[in-house]
């Protein structure tokens, strides 16, 4: 009885602070994602590219490691907005989650390209400066692809899970389908990421759906 005790403490405490998670993704995220120096576009050469890293690489190093830390948030967040959805619609928020790890591996692989940059720019050839440049740049689609089933099913999460208000599940189910548009693929993905801070924020101050509480609250009694 004491163990379960436990387990009900734990559950409310992670209930309460688990979208927390969703903020540090979208701080960490957008930190190393995209509040950096631009690297070398596609026409860069492999001296121009060598060069660029040896002047920010160690800066650009640590705004790969965060946002390494900021898409292990995103999984967890996505594993946060599945504890509040029944049963009977899990395939919508499971759907969610596999976006969400889809897509924390597609820009991690970007980020990874652009860490052996910054970390091994020395031993490089300018051939091969040059190759990883491109991969940094155009191996995006994995990544888009995780964001836009994220959004799209995340946002439908939100709205049949009741987990904040509608209206911000549809704005991330619009995300999801803007993301996929290459051209301003980057834009949605860093507004997708301002998202997951957000409601975040709006999820702890609200506490767990009503219908979540409602279930906490009679387990607790059969507990007493």
């Amino acid at each position: 009885m004491l163990a379960t005790g436990k387990e009900m403490q734990m559950s409310a405490w992670l209930s309460k602070w688990g979208p927390l998670s969703g903020v540090l993704a979208g701080v960490l995220i957008v930190r190393g994602g995209f509040l950096r120096a631009n690297p070398p576009g596609d026409s860069a050469s492999g001296g121009q590219v060598i060069t660029w890293y040896l002047l920010h690489g160690k800066d650009d190093a640590l705004s790969d490691l965060a946002a390494g830390a900021g898409l292990v948030f995103l999984v967890i967040f996505a594993a946060v907005m599945a504890r509040y959805i029944r049963r009977d619609e899990r395939w919508v928020v499971n759907g969610a989650l596999a976006g969400a790890t889809c897509a924390a591996a597609g820009f991690a692989a970007l980020r990874c390209f652009d860490l052996l940059l910054a970390t091994d720019v020395k031993d490089l050839t300018p051939a091969s400066a040059q190759t990883l440049n491109l991969l940094q740049n155009d191996f995006f689609l994995p990544a888009v692809i995780g964001f836009g089933l994220f959004g799209i099913l995340g946002g439908l999460a939100v709205v049949s899970g009741q987990i904040i208000q509608a209206w911000m599940g549809w704005v991330l189910f619009a995300a999801g389908i803007l993301v996929l548009i290459p051209p301003i693929s980057a834009f949605v993905i860093l507004a997708i990421m301002l998202w997951a801070a957000v409601a975040g924020i709006w999820m702890v101050r609200q506490g767990p759906p009503v219908r979540q509480r409602a279930q906490e609250q009679l387990g607790q009694r059969v507990l007493t």
